[in-house]
């Protein structure tokens, strides 16, 4: 995985609720360039919940991505500032866009509003949904039971109609890991992500009725 890192036991992580976790590989490899990388996916597994036409509508933006998470890459977090990625394992998709499409899946099961992401500009919406994302990272520890995966986004609900910032918090999530393996990491950050969504989704429910100016 990350060179100077003591060699692990692999062990299968647990897939956490709220969260839909795959690894996929490694994939097909030709000539001599080595396997492909594992590819992780990052989903809200909840239901797709059918909004009604009165229900309030909030466009989603694609999360603005601190230094060194933006891409693919597994983002790892090591002393003095340093910073390296997961060798070999990678996201399916640019992080990014992964969190925005859980955002909406999770939001729009949780809360209830019709959560429209990319292309939605041009519909008439009650509020914008900024996110920021600070941590997105492992941590290897000093040995096997202290890995861990850190999580920090910053949420910022702004209503349209007068352009007024409504709320603008930020949520963090630690989860510690009993192995360093790929797997384990992936599936912890799921885990944590299914957390944070919730304890979101609560925030948004209670602003909900102030997007629409009550």
């Amino acid at each position: 995985m990350i060179k100077g890192l003591k060699s692990r036991a692999i062990a299968l992580g647990v897939l956490a609720a709220g969260t839909l976790l795959s690894g996929c590989g490694p994939l097909i490899s030709f000539g001599g360039d080595g396997p492909a990388d594992t590819v992780y996916s990052l989903r809200y597994s909840g239901a797709y919940q059918q909004k009604g036409a009165d229900s309030i509508v909030i466009y989603v933006d694609e999360p603005l991505m601190a230094e060194g998470l933006a891409g693919q890459k597994i983002t790892v977090a090591l002393p003095s500032d340093k910073r390296s990625t997961l060798k070999g394992a990678r996201w399916s998709a640019p992080l990014s866009v992964l969190i925005r499409d859980y955002e909406i899946r999770a939001f729009g099961h949780q809360v209830g509003a019709n959560m429209i992401g990319e292309g939605g500009l041009d519909i008439h919406a009650a509020c914008r949904l900024g996110t920021k994302v600070w941590a997105f990272e492992f941590t290897p520890g000093a040995d096997a039971g202290t890995d861990k995966v850190d999580i920090a986004i910053e949420l910022s609900l702004v209503r349209l109609s007068d352009s007024q910032l409504l709320s603008h918090p930020i949520f963090t999530k630690t989860r510690l890991l009993n192995s360093g393996s790929d797997d384990a990491v992936a599936n912890a950050f799921g885990a944590a992500m299914g957390e944070l969504a919730s304890e979101m989704s609560v925030w948004l429910k209670s602003n909900e009725a102030a997007c629409a100016g009550a």
